[in-house]
């Protein structure tokens, strides 16, 4: 099978091993991706789809979809870290579906296929106040952006594709477009990272198709707006920044956590919380975030009264 199929759907230069594409059942996961970018499936979803599926096809490059065995799949879910079997095993179970219900095979093997229990959720570490408040002084523009960060709980992705005018100050929110599963939302900011746009509008004269997270190209002192920042730029911005505010460095992602802790500690409900994070199901938010900490009832009990009953 050729790279066409992938050029369609927008991720060609996204893969490394292609072997799988000389396997037998290639031409099934094409039309398999055409289906899904059909039904609106963003295209770094149809990418994490095709890793997760190809390890399959080039384990055993002969076989025609119908042949594939629950023995087959469950050496490649072995071959899998512990944390991500579940996953890919829910991808490659949909792959099966979608050939049964297409007619391509008369049964899945997925049928035989060891049940994987989803692992407990690990919540990473939060940034202290202190911490927070070292990376918001950061000079312009950094800090600014360290301030909407924690003030609107974006993920990576999203702060980098992040225009002006996504975010509309009189109304207190910003849009993230094509966030997690190609989903937008609406996110309510804090009055600091509305501030902190506030001053980057003076700062940097933003227009509204200006990205907030700027890019320097060819590595010299010329910000630029005009694309998104990549994602290992991020990185690197984020890393330098870290340093500069001397701070312990926590993965991008703590930003995140760290803005649902402070949302917490505003005394925001479950599921208000649910809402601002953009988890479809509160079931989501409370088992990520939804522990309580001793300090946290010494603090309600610190009023009990009898009397009060």
């Amino acid at each position: 099978m050729s790279t066409l199929a992938y050029r369609d759907v927008g991720f060609a230069s996204l893969l490394r091993d292609v072997r799988h594409e000389k396997a037998r059942a290639a031409g099934d996961l094409a039309h398999w991706l055409v289906y899904l970018e059909l039904e609106g499936k963003a295209d770094r979803t149809l990418y994490e789809y095709v890793r997760k599926v190809a390890p399959l096809l080039r384990a055993h490059p002969e076989k025609t979809l119908a042949e594939f065995t629950s023995d087959d799949i469950n050496a490649v879910l072995s071959a899998t870290p512990k944390r991500s079997r579940h996953i890919v095993r829910s991808i490659i179970n949909r792959f099966f579906v979608w050939a049964e219900q297409q007619d391509r095979i008369d049964k899945s093997p997925m049928r035989k296929v060891a049940t994987i229990k989803h692992p407990e959720r690990r919540v990473e570490g939060t940034f202290t106040i202190a911490q927070v408040a070292s990376l918001e002084a950061l000079p312009s523009p950094d800090g600014q952006l360290f301030a909407i960060l924690f003030g609107s709980g974006l993920r990576k992705a999203e702060a980098r594709r992040l225009r002006r005018e996504h975010v509309d100050l009189d109304r207190r929110r910003l849009i993230v477009r094509e966030g997690k599963g190609g989903k937008d939302r609406i996110v309510a900011l804090t009055p600091g990272a509305l501030q902190a746009v506030a001053d980057l509008d003076l700062t940097e004269g933003l227009r509204p198709w200006d990205h907030l997270w700027y890019t320097k190209p060819g590595g010299g002192n010329v910000i630029s707006r005009r694309w998104p920042m990549g994602d290992t730029t991020y990185s690197r911005w984020y890393s330098l920044l870290i340093e500069r505010a001397k701070v312990p460095y926590l993965r991008p992602h703590a930003t995140r956590h760290t803005y649902h802790e402070l949302m917490r500690l505003a005394g925001l409900s479950l599921e208000e919380r649910q809402l601002l994070m953009g988890h479809v199901s509160i079931r989501t938010t409370a088992d990520i975030y939804g522990h309580l900490s001793i300090e946290d009832v010494s603090d309600k009990l610190a009023t009990f009264s009898l009397a009060d009953l």
